[in-house]
């Protein structure tokens, strides 16, 4: 949905899409049939009829398309002279004070609506799916409305209905930012201060006026004239804009405020470059015109694409001095809108430039670890970051260009500083993976494929936003880094295991040799003692438990560089199922990957390996034949000494055109975070119990200790999800008690889950009980 639709565009898309149907099989509805019981939508009429052929029931009316039931079948017959409806949209009749139930039990149908309730067979009925009528609520949060959360006391309620005229203005994209939604937020839309009232006549002065009353526009004209020196009816929008592009005076409260939120006056950009002066003082840039910051930005482009093949030393002295140009325009509203990205991609690509100064290198595997870990990964993040400011094929290629000259060298003197140290000694001296040390009771183990060093440190920065604390250490991958060998090696369960028998990269379960699979290991912690918590189960927070989620590996697979698009989503599911584990009792959660990667634009090398010489041949590792020979890095396998593995040199691949992959050997594959999450001191929740549940019927009373004035419990059919609710959440009596109906008698005898829910409305605990005893 564009950033630029209102609601009331949202309102006038929704009626019109329930007269759509399809040419190929079905014949045009007469009309679109619009219940309102509680006459809610009234307010926004005169609005719509500007929109919509629109058709009122009521007391004959004519110039507002009002009139009784057969007057409104003469209409949209087509049978009057006047109105005349337009040709090929569906008429719309709404229906005040009226319900879907009363028009469709036929024969109790209100007399006068009558003539009307046989359309309802050649039309449409616009309500909710539930076969309700459309309350303005409803359409705001429902996923076949808008899908925006809206409070559900009754103040809300009212408000809402209160500032339905003003909501009108408001973009979707506004509302989505604010939500969930609440009495002050419809409140202070029925009073909004001068610069916001200036600010939306700016944005429509067409539209603006329609919205207020006769007094509230003659004050907003005296105060135009006094304050901000125009008048909006003598002197129009075109001068007033032009003043709030220099935004002098009492202008410039008016224009921080569009700083602000420019989101909310989606025409005024567009406006303001219709404004700009011809001549403005050479070499100029001015925040006010989008057109100069575009001029900005191409030329950055131009600049940056031609670095790719300077040397890096030049590299770094342009972009510093770019930087030094450029970094003014990160406080321009433009930005905030997105229409910078890559003055936004420069505030990393001059990390990176400064990052790549220095060498990653050390005399042991320790200082290396060391040294990645307390500052090299920034390197790596610094390009993520740069990749994921920019989406637009022309900033991506110019982004990847200043990548290239400084990244590439970079990172293939990290590997290679690496794969010598480790050639030097004995793989046992040089690389020892320690097995993961045994948890402790009231520990989860979350599992997350390709969940590299860097990235694990957004994690720790996403979790303290929940006030929770994550300690990161390091651990060495299993080699090769490749989730068949690695994930397994990381499990509680690699002790059960050997690669003895094994024909590929997984290893076997020592005592039956069965293959190592998902279901395997799911079976093998099960037996050594651990949950295994598949989706959003929770679990038992008194024992053990292993968990997996995400899927950063599979979208580096296959989606390359785009993976950096990814991330963020990946990372806010982790924050979720992590927050809800612990929030559930869990003590700690101990997060635990297999590999990491390398990612680099316009493709990592090539190199060559023959295939008749492996058993089993991936993207930057092989397994090779018994008795082959290679000049390339050669490891034993984790799982069997015996076994032979071939590591790709430097940052190659086995493949071409593989800009993602991983196996070899480099700190970004090999360095792993372990990541241990717990509550922050102080913040423990109360321990709260379902203590008795005794049903009535239909209504149940809940029995609890521990409980808090502003908790809620809820009956669902499942724990996180409030649209199964079946009844309405209540608040426990002080005395830990609460009663609640499910109205649905067909659910008696059905299975069902009490969930205690936290002030967010976020579950802490759930109980599975049956509807009736």
């Amino acid at each position: 949905m564009s950033d630029q639709i209102t609601f009331l565009d949202a309102l006038v898309e929704a009626i019109q899409r329930a007269g759509r149907y399809n040419k190929n099989d079905q014949v045009p509805p007469v009309v679109v049939l619009w219940t309102d019981k509680d006459r809610q939508w009234e307010p926004l009429l005169p609005l719509l009829r500007e929109r919509l052929p629109l058709l009122t029931f009521g007391q004959y009316n004519p110039v507002e398309m009002t009139g009784p039931a057969y007057w409104l079948r003469c209409v949209i017959a087509h049978t009057l002279p006047e109105p005349q409806l337009p040709k090929g949209e569906t008429p719309v009749i709404y229906l005040p004070g009226i319900s879907k139930q009363e028009i469709r039990a036929v024969e109790d149908t209100p007399k006068l609506i009558q003539p009307l309730a046989e359309l309802q067979y050649r039309g449409v009925l616009w309500n909710h799916k539930n076969g309700r009528d459309w309350t303005v609520a409803g359409f705001m949060q429902s996923t076949d409305g808008l899908g925006i959360e809206v409070g559900t006391d009754n103040a809300t309620k009212e408000a809402l209905l209160r500032a339905l005229l003003k909501l009108a203005d408001e973009p979707i994209a506004r509302l989505k930012k604010d939500a969930p939604l609440r009495a002050p937020f419809f409140d202070a839309l029925l009073n909004p201060d001068e610069v916001r009232s200036l600010l939306l006549w700016l944005n429509d002065a067409e539209g603006y006026p329609k919205r207020c009353s006769a007094a509230e526009w003659a004050s907003f004209c005296g105060l135009s004239q006094t304050k901000y020196g125009f008048h909006p009816e003598k002197d129009g929008v075109m001068v007033a804009l032009a003043l709030f592009g220099e935004h002098q005076g009492a202008w410039e409260n008016v224009w921080n405020r569009f700083k602000e939120s420019p989101q909310a006056y989606p025409h005024l950009p567009e406006l303001l470059r219709q404004v700009r002066p011809q001549q403005l003082p050479l070499f100029t840039l001015s925040e006010s015109w989008p057109q100069d910051n575009e001029t900005a930005e191409h030329t950055l482009r131009e600049q940056l694409t031609g670095l790719r093949d300077l040397a890096p030393h030049e590299v770094r002295a342009t972009i510093y001095d770019l930087e030094l140009e450029h970094a003014q325009r990160r406080a321009w509203v433009w930005t905030k809108l997105g229409w910078s990205p890559l003055v936004m991609a420069l505030r990393y690509l001059t990390a990176l430039a400064h990052e790549t100064e220095r060498s990653l290198g050390g005399a042991t595997l320790a200082e290396i670890n060391k040294a990645y870990t307390e500052w090299g990964w920034k390197v790596d993040a610094a390009v993520i970051d740069a990749l994921a400011s920019t989406e637009q094929p022309e900033d991506v290629v110019a982004v990847k260009a200043v990548i290239t000259a400084l990244y590439r060298p970079w990172l293939e003197q990290t590997a290679t500083a690496m794969q010598k140290l480790v050639n030097v000694d004995h793989l046992s001296k040089a690389y020892q993976v320690e097995p993961l040390t045994e948890p402790a009771n009231g520990t989860c183990i979350l599992f997350c494929d390709g969940l590299r060093y860097d990235i694990g440190q957004r994690l720790i920065e996403a979790l303290e936003a929940h006030k929770l604390v994550g300690k990161v250490g390091s651990h060495l991958a299993a080699l090769p880094g490749v989730t068949p060998t690695a994930k397994p090696a990381i499990s509680p369960v690699a002790r059960m295991l050997t690669g003895k028998g094994s024909q590929g990269l997984e290893p076997v379960v020592s005592a039956t040799g069965s293959k190592i699979t998902a279901d395997v290991l799911r079976k093998l912690l099960a037996q050594a003692g651990y949950q295994v918590l598949m989706g959003d189960d929770l679990g038992d927070p008194s024992g053990k438990a292993w968990t997996e989620m995400g899927a950063i590996d599979s979208h580096g697979h296959q989606f390359g560089c785009k993976l950096v698009h990814h991330l963020a989503g990946e990372i806010r599911d982790l924050v979720s199922r992590i927050d809800s584990l612990i929030s559930w009792g869990w003590k700690q959660v101990l997060v635990v990957t297999d590999h990491g990667w390398l990612l680099m634009p316009g493709d990592l090398p090539k190199t060559d390996l023959p295939e008749h010489l492996t058993v089993l041949r991936k993207g930057r590792c092989a397994r090779l034949k018994v008795g082959s020979n290679t000049d390339q890095q050669i490891m034993p396998w984790y799982w069997d000494n015996e076994t032979s593995i071939a590591l790709a040199p430097g940052i190659s691949c086995y493949e071409a055109g593989k800009e993602y992959e991983h196996g070899g050997l480099s700190p970004q594959e090999c360095i792993v975070p372990v990541i241990l999450v717990s509550q922050q001191s102080g913040t423990q929740a109360q321990s709260i119990s379902v203590e008795q549940v005794t049903w009535r019927g239909l209504r149940s009373t809940i029995t609890m200790t521990g409980t808090s004035s502003d908790m809620q419990v809820d009956i669902r059919t499942k724990v996180g999800d409030p649209t199964t609710s079946l009844t309405k959440s209540k608040h426990p009596n002080p005395d830990g008690t609460v009663s609640l109906l499910v109205e649905d008698e067909e659910r008696m005898g059905e299975a069902a889950l009490i969930v205690l829910l936290d002030s967010d409305g976020k579950p802490m605990k759930y109980m599975a009980i049956t509807i009736g005893g």
